[in-house]
């Protein structure tokens, strides 16, 4: 999985490439890799979020008052929401995938990777050049 954090102008602060947890389908990888994001943000100590995604299914799920879906998938959407409520302030939104390709390149990046990679404020410049793409897409 891969995530990064932007400030308010869209800079970004910090990103991520981690190796996924052998989720057996999509939805179930990409409400993992949510959960996992929403820990990190957690731990880097923000407090106002906004979360995007390119997983429609997700961002619907997450964002409405109840959850009706498969029971691996309600449990791990539940833990997204209970790591949404410790943030002061926090959005789940919907992002088309040709916005979220810095994201997908931190994935790729992780499935060959030996352990997970942590940047702060030096992002690779392989990252960077993708997002600059990304935010004429958001």
């Amino acid at each position: 999985m891969g995530a990064l954090a932007r400030n308010h102008a869209g800079e970004v602060l910090a990103a991520m490439a981690c190796k996924g947890q052998g989720a057996v389908d999509a939805e179930v990888a990409e409400a993992c890799s949510l959960r996992r994001a929403l820990q990190w943000a957690h731990s880097l100590t923000f407090r106002r979020i906004v979360v995007e995604s390119d997983c429609t299914t997700i961002v619907s799920a997450i964002t409405s008052e109840t959850l009706k879906m498969n029971s691996s998938l309600v449990l791990i959407l539940l833990d997204c929401k209970a790591l949404l409520a410790s943030f002061e302030s926090c959005r789940v939104q919907h992002v088309r995938r040709v916005g979220n390709a810095a994201a997908h390149e931190l994935a790729r990046r992780a499935l060959s990777a030996e352990a997970d990679e942590f940047w702060m404020d030096v992002i690779p410049a392989t990252i960077m050049s993708i997002v600059t793409g990304d935010m004429h897409h958001i």
